[in-house]
C-alpha cells in the first residue's frame, strides 16, 4: 500500500512539472522580459502549485486512511450484536499481557434452542441482542465483550483476579435475570470463570478452564456462575 501511494505521488508530481514547464515555455516567457521577475514569479508560482498538489494529495490519503480504519472495526464487530467478533477475539488473546492478571468469563443463553425452535428465529436474535447489549453495558469500560459462536459469549477482564471477575460475573447473571422479556420465557445465563496465571500459563488453557466451568454452571442447574477449580 506504501509503495502504490509514493508511486502515485511521484507520478502526480512528474505530471505537476510537465505542466509547469509547458506552461512557463509557451504563456510566461514571452510576456515578461526581466530575468529577475521572471525567477521570482517562477518561484512562487511552483510553490503554490506544489503547496496545493500536496494538500489535494494529503486529502486524499487521509480518506482513504479513514476508510481503511472503519473497514477494519467493520471486520471486528458481529453484525447482530454488535459486540466484537470472534475474529477479534483471537486476535486480542495473542496480544494479552504475560505479567498482568486477567480473567476470561464463557457464557452461554440458557436453552437458547427453545427461542428459536418455538418463536421463530428473530425472536432468537432478539434475545441475543438483549443479552449482548445488556452484559456490555455491566462490565466496566476496560473489558472486552465478544460474540464467540452461536449464542455463547465471551469476557476479557482486564486487570481482574478470579474473586473480582466472579462479583462481575454474578451482576452480569442477575442483570440478565431481570431483562424484560414478555410475552417470552424469563432469560437467563450460565457462566464459567478462569483467570491468568491462576489457572494456566497459557492462554488455550484458560479458555479451556472457562469452557469447562460454564460446562459445570450447566450441569448444576444453569442460570448460575462456576470457577475452574485447577
Amino acid at each position: 500500500m506504501k509503495l502504490t501511494q509514493n508511486f502515485a505521488i511521484l507520478i502526480s508530481m512528474l505530471i505537476i512539472g510537465l505542466v509547469y514547464g509547458l506552461t512557463y515555455h509557451v504563456i510566461i516567457m514571452p510576456l515578461l522580459g526581466s530575468r529577475l521577475i521572471l525567477c521570482i514569479i517562477q518561484s512562487i508560482g511552483f510553490g503554490l502549485i506544489n503547496y496545493f498538489a500536496a494538500i489535494a494529495i494529503y486529502k486524499k490519503y487521509n480518506v482513504l486512511q479513514k476508510s481503511n480504519t472503519l473497514l477494519q472495526k467493520t471486520l471486528q464487530i458481529d453484525k447482530l450484536t454488535g459486540l466484537f467478533n470472534r475474529r477479534s477475539f483471537d486476535n486480542h488473546i495473542q496480544k494479552l499481557p504475560l505479567d498482568d492478571t486477567y480473567s476470561i468469563i464463557f457464557i452461554d443463553i440458557d436453552n437458547f434452542k427453545n427461542f428459536n425452535n418455538s418463536f421463530g428465529h428473530q425472536i432468537g436474535d432478539t434475545v441475543l441482542k438483549k443479552v449482548g447489549q445488556t452484559i456490555k453495558a455491566t462490565v466496566r469500560s476496560n473489558d472486552s465483550v465478544y460474540r464467540y459462536g452461536g449464542e455463547e459469549i465471551v469476557i476479557i477482564l482486564n486487570d481482574c483476579d478470579k474473586k473480582n471477575a466472579f462479583a462481575i460475573a454474578e451482576k452480569v447473571r442477575l442483570n440478565i435475570s431481570e431483562l424484560d422479556n414478555s410475552p417470552f420465557p424469563v432469560i437467563t445465563i450460565s457462566l464459567g470463570i478462569s483467570s491468568y496465571p491462576e489457572d494456566g500459563t497459557e492462554i488455550d488453557k484458560i479458555i479451556e478452564a472457562s469452557d469447562m466451568a460454564l460446562l459445570t454452571a450447566k450441569k448444576l442447574g444453569k442460570n448460575q456462575v462456576a470457577m475452574s477449580t485447577k
